[in-house]
């Protein structure tokens, strides 16, 4: 193909792709400008307000104290952390030992675990809710981590991340005298960064954004995780300065997805290329 035929191929794809990036960006564009808007700020119906009437950064301030964001941030940072590495390090025991170790039943296994992905997430609210409550966890922040530490997804990622692994590494772990411990955690980890920083960003966002599991195990507002907080806005009488409040507390919960994005997004694009996900 001639150059000149790449060059408009190029200029085709990124004009569309430029599209998508408006699209997905322009309404996030739009709140943080409403964010910013001043306290008596009465906007007009069907007129779109590209710039502030003016930068008050103190609407954040007030949100995060209205909204009682400080106390929703520590537990969902608290939880989400924990889930995310307790469910990677789990992933990836046994992703490791589904492909790298030969026994008898082991495909039958993977098997099994993949079919409950065919299981919707609401038919095991209840069961789980039950087991939590018998365990006397609810309103406990173990009760939004413990279910869901099996990570069938993350194991599946692992799994197929760690056969594009040559064997010939951990055979040679063998031959040092390296025992299955060892092996594990000064090779198999080490190498897994790419899996791992790709099931980090998935799980964290996921984890982060969840709303209907925490709402139903917690009802204690010193437990509430950043989702439950912004309850607080949902009223029957929301006035105009609620809604401007509810914006920029909805900008402050993003800052540790950017963050968590930031810090792994190298990683997990070559993840995304070993894993296949598509």
């Amino acid at each position: 193909m001639s150059k000149g035929k790449n060059k408009i191929r190029n200029t085709i794809f990124y004009i569309i792709l430029s599209i998508f990036a408006f699209v997905q960006l322009f309404p996030f564009y739009l709140r943080i400008v409403y964010s910013l808007q001043p306290k008596d700020f009465l906007p007009e119906i069907g007129k779109i307000y590209l710039l502030p009437e003016g930068f008050h950064f103190e609407n954040y301030i007030e949100a995060w104290k209205m909204s009682n964001l400080g106390v929703g941030y520590k537990n969902s940072l608290i939880y989400v952390t924990i889930f995310t590495i307790v469910s990677a390090f789990i992933a990836i025991l046994v992703g490791y030992v589904i492909a790298k170790k030969k026994f008898r039943g082991r495909k039958i296994i993977f098997i099994m675990l993949l079919s409950t992905l065919m299981v919707p997430a609401e038919v095991l609210l209840i069961p789980n809710y039950i087991l939590i409550r018998d365990l006397n966890l609810l309103n406990k922040l173990a009760a939004l981590i413990i279910p869901g530490l099996v990570n069938i997804v993350g194991i599946f990622l692992a799994k197929q991340f760690l056969e594009t692994l040559p064997d010939s590494i951990i055979e040679s772990a063998y031959i040092d005298g390296a025992s299955e411990m060892k092996i594990f955690f000064k090779v198999v980890l080490p190498l897994s960064g790419p899996v791992i920083a790709t099931y980090f960003i998935i799980t964290y966002t996921q984890m982060w954004n969840d709303y209907l599991w925490p709402m139903i195990v917690t009802n204690k507002s010193e437990v509430f995780t950043v989702q439950l907080c912004m309850m607080g806005f949902q009223t029957n009488f929301q006035t105009g300065y609620d809604m401007i409040l509810e914006s920029a507390a909805l900008i402050t919960t993003l800052a540790p997805i950017v963050i968590v994005f930031l810090i792994f997004q190298k990683k997990f694009v070559e993840g995304i290329s070993m894993t296949g996900i598509k």
